[in-house]
C-alpha cells in the first residue's frame, strides 16, 4: 500500500511537470467524473466489505458450493448491471459530463478532449469492478500479497503510459488507466483467485435472497458520504474560496497525509475485517469486541511515532516530493504548513477505517453511513464560518475536527451496543500514546527550528539523507516513550520490531 501511494505521488508529480493547470490537465480531470460517478453507484469501493459477511455464511454452514455460487451469481448480475450503465455512458459521455458539472461554460475544446479522455477511462471501470470480488475471494483466505498489487500495477501502467505517450499530450496517461486495470485489478486477480482454488459458475439469479440481500446491504454506501469522498469535495468544492492556488495547495499537503491512512488504517481495516466477518457469523462477539479493540490500539500505537515524523519532517518531504519546476519554495512552505494542520485528521481517519468494518461485519450498514454523513453535514455551515478568521486553515481544522467527532460517535454507538470488552486495556495504550505524542510534538517543533536554515538551503540529496536519519531517531524513539510509560502495545510492537532484526542480523532473538 505504501508502494501504491508513493507511485501515486510520483504519477501527480509527472502530470504536473506535464501539464500543470493548463487546459488539457482541466478535461484529464473532468474525464473521471463519470466513471467515478457509476463506481460510487456500484459501490465499487465497499464491494468486499458487503460481499464478505455474507460469502463467510456459508462458509460457516459448510457450503462450499452454495459459497462459489453466490460468488458467481452476485458477480454476474451486479457485472450485467455495470456494463448497462457504461455503454449509455460511453455514447454520452459529453451529455453527462455537461449535466453533472459546469462544463457548458467550458470552452468546446476542453468539453471535447474531456469526452475523448472519458471514453478512454470507462472501459477500465469494469476490470476494476470485477477484479474487486476476486480480490474479496482472496481476503476471505488471507491472501493478502496479490490483492495489494492492484494499486501498484495501476499507478505504474498510469506512469508509463504517460512517458511513452508524451508526446501526445495527456492521452497516454489516460491509456494508462484501462490497462492498468486489466492488468492489475483483473489480470494478476485471476491468479490470485485461482490460488485460493476460486470456482466460478455461469449462474445468473437476480432474484436469489442473497443477491437481494447483497443489494438492500449496498444502498447505504452508494448514498452515503464517507470520509474520504468529504475530504475531497470540500477541497474542491471550498478550496478556491482561497484564490487560484487554494485547491491544488489543499490537494497537495492532504495527498501526503493520506499517505498514512492508506498505510495504516486502510491496511488494518482490509486485514482485519475478515476476521471480523467470521466472529460474527460464528456469534462469536466477545473475540469480535476484543479484535476491534486490539486492532485500534495496536494500530494507534505505531501510527503516533508515524505521524511524529511527518510532521518533523514535513518541509523535507514536500521539497523532496515536489520542489521542483513551477513548485517554487513559496509553495513549499505553504504546503508544509497546510500538512502540519492535515495531521491531526490522519488519526481519526485510521480509527474510521477499522471502526466502520466493525458495524459492516455485523451488517449494520446504515449505522455510520448516517453517523459519517450527519457530522459532514453539520460541519459544512463551519466551513464558512470559520473562513474568515482561519483562512485556507479552516479546511484541514475543519474537517480533522469531523473526523475525530465521528470516531467518537461511532465509538459510543458500538459500546452501547456490544459492551466494552477489550475496550479499556485498549483505552488505556492510546491515552498513553496520545501522551506521548504530546512529548514529541514539542521536540518536533523543536528538531524543525534546529533545522530550518539547512533544510532550506542544502542539496536535496542532502536534506533526503537527514530525512532518513531524523525518521531513524523520531520512530522508535516515540515507541520507546510509550513503553517506558507503560503502554504493552509498545513494549510489543518493540519487541518484534527488535527480534525481526535480529533475524534478519542473524544474530540471537532479542
Amino acid at each position: 500500500m505504501l508502494l501504491s501511494r508513493v507511485l501515486g505521488i510520483l504519477r501527480e508529480m509527472l502530470l504536473a511537470r506535464a501539464a500543470g493547470v493548463t487546459a488539457e490537465k482541466n478535461a484529464l480531470d473532468l474525464a473521471f467524473l463519470i466513471p467515478d460517478i457509476l463506481n460510487h453507484v456500484v459501490s465499487t469501493g465497499f464491494l468486499s466489505i458487503v460481499f464478505i459477511p455474507i460469502f463467510f455464511s456459508y462458509k460457516v454452514r459448510h457450503d462450499e458450493e452454495g459459497s462459489w455460487k453466490f460468488f458467481s451469481n452476485i458477480l454476474n448480475t451486479l457485472g450485467l448491471f455495470f456494463l448497462i450503465l457504461i455503454i449509455p455512458s460511453f455514447i454520452w459521455m459529453r451529455e453527462l459530463i455537461t449535466l453533472f458539472t459546469s462544463a457548458a461554460d467550458l470552452p468546446a475544446a476542453i468539453l471535447d478532449r474531456a469526452t475523448y479522455f472519458g471514453r478512454i477511462i470507462l472501459p477500465g471501470q469494469l476490470f476494476i469492478f470485477a477484479g474487486s470480488f476476486l480480490v474479496a475471494v482472496q481476503h476471505t483466505r488471507k491472501q493478502f500479497t496479490i490483492p495489494s498489487l492492484t494499486g501498484v500495477i495501476y499507478n505504474l501502467a498510469i506512469i508509463v503510459g504517460g512517458i511513452i505517450g508524451s508526446r501526445y499530450g495527456l492521452a497516454g496517461f489516460a491509456w494508462g488507466v484501462p490497462i492498468g486495470a486489466f492488468i492489475g485489478f483483473f489480470l494478476f486477480q485471476i491468479i490470485g483467485a485461482r490460488r485460493g482454488g476460486v470456482h466460478y459458475f455461469f449462474y445468473l439469479n437476480p432474484k436469489h435472497p442473497d443477491v437481494i440481500r447483497y443489494v438492500k446491504m449496498m444502498v447505504p454506501m452508494s448514498l452515503g458520504v464517507g470520509s474520504m469522498f468529504a475530504f475531497d469535495f470540500i477541497i474542491r468544492c471550498f478550496g478556491g474560496v482561497f484564490g487560484a492556488s487554494g485547491i491544488s495547495s489543499l490537494n497537495y499537503a492532504y495527498r501526503v497525509m493520506y499517505t498514512l491512512v492508506a498505510v495504516f488504517g486502510f491496511s488494518v481495516g482490509v486485514s482485519s475485517y475478515p476476521d471480523m466477518a467470521r466472529l460474527v457469523k460464528e456469534n462469536n462477539y466477545n473475540e469480535l469486541n476484543k479484535k476491534i479493540w486490539s486492532s485500534l490500539s495496536r494500530m494507534f500505537v505505531i501510527l503516533i511515532p508515524a505521524v511524529i515524523t511527518v510532521w518533523a519532517l514535513a518541509f523535507p518531504i514536500v521539497r523532496i516530493l515536489f520542489e521542483r519546476g513551477a513548485f517554487a519554495r513559496e509553495t513549499t512552505e505553504f504546503v508544509s504548513t497546510l500538512l502540519h494542520w492535515y495531521l491531526p485528521a490522519s488519526l481519526g481517519l485510521c480509527l474510521q477505517a477499522v471502526l466502520v468494518r466493525s458495524f459492516y461485519a455485523k451488517e449494520k450498514m446504515w449505522t455510520p453511513t448516517l453517523i459519517n454523513t450527519g457530522i459532514f453535514a453539520l460541519t459544512i455551515p463551519a466551513y464558512w464560518l470559520f473562513a474568515k478568521p482561519l483562512g485556507i486553515y479552516v479546511v484541514p481544522i475543519v474537517g480533522a475536527t469531523g473526523a475525530i467527532v465521528q470516531v467518537l460517535s461511532m465509538v459510543s454507538f458500538w459500546v452501547r451496543s456490544n459492551g466494552t470488552s477489550g475496550m479499556f486495556h485498549a483505552v488505556k495504550n492510546i491515552s498513553l500514546a496520545l501522551i506521548s505524542f504530546a512529548v514529541m510534538i514539542a521536540i518536533s517543533i523543536g528538531i524543525e527550528h534546529f533545522s530550518a536554515d539547512f533544510v532550506r538551503n542544502a542539496s536535496i540529496w542532502a536534506v533526503i539523507v537527514y530525512a532518513g536519519i531524523v525518521a531513524l531517531v523520531l520512530f522508535p524513539l516515540t515507541l520507546l516513550i510509550q513503553k517506558t510509560i507503560g503502554s504493552d502495545d509498545a513494549r510489543d510492537i518493540l519487541q518484534e520490531l527488535l527480534g525481526r532484526i535480529a533475524n534478519k542480523l542473524h544474530l540471537q532473538k532479542i
